[in-house]
C-alpha cells in the first residue's frame, strides 16, 4: 500500500512546506521516507503506541528518551479503507508541530489513496514532471537547490552528472485532438521518450505544446554534440512522419540545479532565436546563437542605433539583401573569402565584387582595422531586427 518511493516523495515535499522534518513508517514502524534522509530504515518506535491507539499522539522530550529513534515531536495514525498502514511523524516541538499534524495527516492519505487508485507509475509520471518544471523555473522559485537535488534522488535522478537540457515544441496542426483514442500532446511525449529511452532521462510535459528533456552526456566535444544531434534528429523524422511540426532546442551543458537551470534558458533562446534565423531548420543549438542571445539583450535603441550608424547607405541599397547575406557569411567564415564563396554557392569572383560595392557603398576599405567584425554584428542587429 505505501511504496517506498511514494513516501520518500510526500517526506520530502511536506518537510519543505512546513520546515519541520517530515518522516513516514510503515505498519512495522520502520522509516520508508523522511526528510532526513539519515532516518529511512531505522525502526521508529514511537509509532508502535500510536498505530495501536489509532490515534494522534504527542510526544516531548522526556518522552522520547526511552523509544528508540523517535524524536520530540507528534505521530499520527495513516488510515485507508479502515486499516493503519503506517505513521507519519513531524519532528518538533509538539506544541509548534501539533497544528500541521490533522492536515499533514489528511493530504498523505489523500495522495495514498490517489497513488492507490491510478498506479505508482503516474504518480511518479506527476512527480518527474512537477520536478523537471520546478528546475525550469528555478531562477523564480523559493526551492533550494539541495531541495531540488533531493527530490530528484528520491525519483532516481543524480543531477551532480552533466546533463544538457532540451527544449521540444510541436504543433499538430489541432487542438490536441485524439488520435487513435489519445490526444495528441501524450503521442508526442511518447515519442519523446522513446527517443530519449535511458534510465538516466528524465522526460515531462512542461508547457503547452512544449515536453522538455534533461539528458546525460560525457562532455561538449564535436563528437558527443553530433551524437546529441542525431538523436534530436532521429526524433524529428519520426514525429514529422505522423504530421506533427517538431523543433528541439538544445541548451549548455550543466552540472546540478542552477546550471540546469540556465540550460533551460539556452534551450528556450534556441528555440526562440532559431526560428527566426533559421526558419527551416528543425534541431537547433545554442551554440550556433551565442552572439545572436547576447545581441538580443542589448536595448533596442542601442541596436537600431548601431545598425543605422554603421550600415549607412548599405541598408537602402537595392542589393541590400545579398550584401546583408554575403557579410554574415563572410564573418562567419573568418572572414576568409573562399569559404564564404563556398557557403554562399557563388563564384569567388562575385563574392569579391559584393565585397567591392560594400567598400564603395560605405566609402571605406573593408581591411580597416575592426570594420569587418563591426560590419557583421551591425547585420546581426539588422538580420534580428527584420
Amino acid at each position: 500500500m505505501l511504496s517506498e518511493a511514494l513516501a520518500q516523495q510526500i517526506a520530502n515535499e511536506i518537510t519543505d512546506v512546513i520546515g519541520f522534518n517530515v518522516l513516514i513508517t510503515d505498519a512495522a514502524g520502520t522509516v520508508v521516507g523522511s526528510g532526513d534522509e539519515r532516518r529511512i530504515g531505522q525502526f521508529h518506535e514511537a509509532s508502535i503506541e500510536v498505530i495501536r491507539a489509532r490515534r494522534m499522539i504527542a510526544h516531548s522530550a522526556a518522552d522520547v528518551r526511552d523509544l528508540v529513534g523517535s524524536l520530540p515531536g507528534v505521530t499520527i495514525p495513516l488510515v485507508i479503507d479502515g486499516d493503519v498502514v503506517g505513521t507519519i511523524g513531524l519532528s518538533g516541538s509538539p506544541e509548534q508541530v501539533e497544528q500541521f499534524g490533522l492536515v499533514v495527516k489528511r493530504q498523505t492519505e489523500i495522495l495514498m489513496q490517489e497513488a492507490s487508485r491510478i498506479g505508482t507509475r503516474l504518480t511518479y509520471e506527476r512527480a518527474a514532471e512537477e520536478l523537471l518544471r520546478d528546475i525550469c523555473d528555478w531562477h523564480r522559485s523559493t526551492f533550494t537547490e539541495a531541495q531540488i537535488v533531493r527530490r530528484a534522488t528520491g525519483l532516481g535522478y543524480d543531477l551532480r552528472l552533466p546533463r544538457v537540457m532540451l527544449l521540444i515544441s510541436y504543433d499538430s496542426h489541432s487542438d490536441d485532438v485524439a488520435v487513435q483514442g489519445q490526444p495528441v500532446s501524450h503521442k508526442v511525449l511518447r515519442a519523446v521518450q522513446d527517443a530519449f529511452d535511458s534510465a538516466t532521462d528524465l522526460v515531462a510535459p512542461l508547457a503547452r505544446q512544449v515536453v522538455a528533456v534533461t539528458t546525460v552526456v560525457t562532455a561538449r566535444t564535436p563528437a558527443a554534440d553530433a551524437a546529441l544531434t542525431d538523436r534530436c534528429r532521429k526524433y524529428v523524422s519520426l514525429v514529422r512522419e505522423r504530421g506533427w511540426d517538431t523543433r528541439v532546442g538544445i541548451g549548455s551543458i550543466a552540472h546540478g540545479v542552477e546550471q540546469l537551470n540556465l540550460s533551460s534558458q539556452d534551450a528556450y533562446d534556441a528555440l526562440r532565436l532559431g526560428a527566426v534565423l533559421d526558419p527551416r531548420g528543425q534541431v537547433y543549438d545554442i551554440d550556433r546563437f551565442r552572439l545572436h542571445q547576447a545581441v538580443s539583450v542589448i536595448p533596442a535603441e542601442t541596436r537600431d542605433r548601431l545598425s543605422r550608424a554603421v550600415l549607412g547607405a548599405l541598408a537602402t541599397d537595392n542589393d541590400w539583401p545579398h550584401l546583408q547575406e554575403t557579410l554574415i557569411a563572410w564573418g562567419e567564415c573568418g572572414f576568409n573569402s573562399s569559404r564564404a564563396a563556398q557557403r554562399l554557392h557563388v563564384h569567388r569572383n562575385t563574392l569579391a565584387n559584393r565585397l567591392d560595392k560594400i567598400a564603395r557603398l560605405l566609402g571605406r576599405p573593408l581591411d580597416e582595422p575592426g570594420l569587418g567584425m563591426t560590419l557583421y554584428l551591425a547585420c546581426v542587429v539588422a538580420q534580428r531586427a527584420g
